[in-house]
């Protein structure tokens, strides 16, 4: 019997699964390249239609079947300089559990000062839950827990969020799905109660500072804020920080600190004026299991039409 189904029948079956999904959410360590995820504002702010696919893997000297986040996001500028546009599909897996969402972006940027735009934008979207429960190998056949599979309705939700940008500077705060969602009984609300996807507040940051025409360190931050909403320990709040050096607008190399919780090493390289590929490795400082402790893998690759918006000023893109 293999550990992934193990693991997941002893969770389902303790009642633990669904406490533990509403517990956290995916934390990614090149959020400066994904911000279209967490925060409607940023679509369109790019000078260059963006394509970006990221793949993030857990665990995965220990499953067949780890833990893993993918998500393929699509934004734009369009000839109308204040609008900006997206779309985003992402899909999560353990073990055998499937959450799958998309969702379409909107944004609008305002003149906020001499050198800055303001972006408002909003996200709306579905989500499906997915388990074949019957699919997995138990020791009791006619336990009803497994008796049948497990496929949620689409339930719809949408979030809005605010992105603020200089040529070496941004800053934003979001709430990507503001609606609280339980798969189980195929509800919503606006309120507290046990759910599987609780509302999660962010604020991002960053800025870029040139040391030579051939090099740039960029420090961001990423911090993810949740409410305590069952009166179990206070509200969750994380935090990442990390800094990059870009060597000749061509190599990157930095580190990352997940406050109380995880480090990791990150390395990038332009390809071309079109194509960009990042890495990271992150490995938790809180689980001290070493069979579970196999760190985290992020890929990210990004694909600019540059030649679609000639028109738009040629400044470096950090962000």
């Amino acid at each position: 019997m293999k550990k992934t189904v193990i693991i997941f029948a002893i969770l389902f079956s303790c009642g633990l699964f669904q406490k533990l999904h509403a517990q956290r959410e995916v934390m990614f360590a090149h959020y400066k390249y994904n911000l279209q995820e967490i925060n409607p504002g940023y679509v369109g702010s790019r000078a260059s239609m963006s394509i970006i696919s990221l793949n993030r893997s857990h665990w995965t000297l220990v499953f067949d079947k780890a833990p893993v986040t993918q998500s393929l996001n699509v934004h734009s500028p369009t000839n109308n300089e204040n609008i900006g546009l997206g779309i985003s599909f992402r899909n999560e897996r353990f073990g055998p559990e499937k959450t799958t969402s998309f969702f379409a972006d909107f944004s609008y940027r305002v003149q906020a000062t001499h050198q800055g735009t303001l972006s408002f934008g909003i996200k709306a979207g579905m989500g499906l839950y997915d388990v074949p429960l019957t699919e997995l190998i138990i020791d009791d056949p006619r336990d009803p827990h497994f008796a049948s599979d497990y496929r949620s309705h689409w339930l719809p939700n949408f979030g809005f969020g605010m992105y603020y940008r200089e040529e070496n500077l941004y800053i934003g705060v979001s709430i990507p799905k503001f609606l609280e969602v339980n798969y189980f009984d195929n509800s919503l609300t606006g309120g507290a109660r046990t759910i599987l996807q609780e509302r999660n507040y962010y604020l991002t940051a960053g800025a870029a500072f040139e040391i030579n025409p051939d090099m740039v360190i960029v420090p961001t931050t990423y911090m993810r804020y949740q409410r305590d909403a069952k009166g179990n320990g206070g509200p969750v709040i994380e935090a990442d920080l990390s800094a990059n050096i870009i060597l000749f607008d061509r190599f990157s190399a930095g580190a990352m600190v997940r406050l109380q919780d995880a480090f990791g090493l990150m390395l990038g390289l332009r390809v071309s004026d079109n194509w960009t590929l990042n890495y990271s490795f992150d490995w938790s400082i809180l689980n001290r299991v070493p069979s579970f402790n196999f760190g985290s893998h992020e890929l990210v690759l990004r694909y600019d039409l540059n030649f679609l918006y000639t028109h738009r000023p040629n400044v470096p893109m950090y962000f």
